[in-house]
């Protein structure tokens, strides 16, 4: 009887060791990263990780350039865009800087507002989401 009842408790503890799981995790990314154009709205999604220079201002105008490109496609928008980097040293000192300038050639224009932001915990990477005024 004894026996009966250890291997019986022995039994307990093994299968529910073997339930006791975490829970799987889901997934913080949005819908409208893969989905850009849900909810009847034309929109475009652009993403930029840490930019040289570490700031998240330039991050995120990366990502909205890269936005307003992706519209600018999807429309038919031709988009020039012209890009500088300067460096220059002076006694062992360094200092960059960037320029960035953007000429839209076309009779027609964009509007378009930021609708989401979202920003990957782990890899800093940041999601812009754009939608068509």
């Amino acid at each position: 009887m004894v026996k009966l009842l250890s291997s019986l408790l022995l039994a307990l503890f093994v299968f529910a060791g073997c339930n006791s799981q975490p829970a799987p995790k889901t997934s913080t990314t949005p819908s409208w990263i893969l989905n850009p154009n849900q909810s009847g709205k034309n929109g475009a999604v652009g993403s930029s990780m840490r930019t040289y220079d570490q700031r998240t201002s330039t991050q995120r105008k990366l990502a909205i350039t890269r936005a307003l490109d992706e519209l600018s496609l999807q429309l038919g928008v031709k988009v020039e865009m012209s890009l500088t980097k300067q460096e220059s040293y002076k006694n062992g000192r360094g200092s960059t800087q960037m320029n960035v300038g953007a000429s839209y050639k076309t009779k027609s224009t964009i509007t378009a507002h930021i609708e989401a932001v979202h920003e990957d915990k782990i890899s800093g990477e940041l999601f812009i989401w754009m939608v068509v005024d």
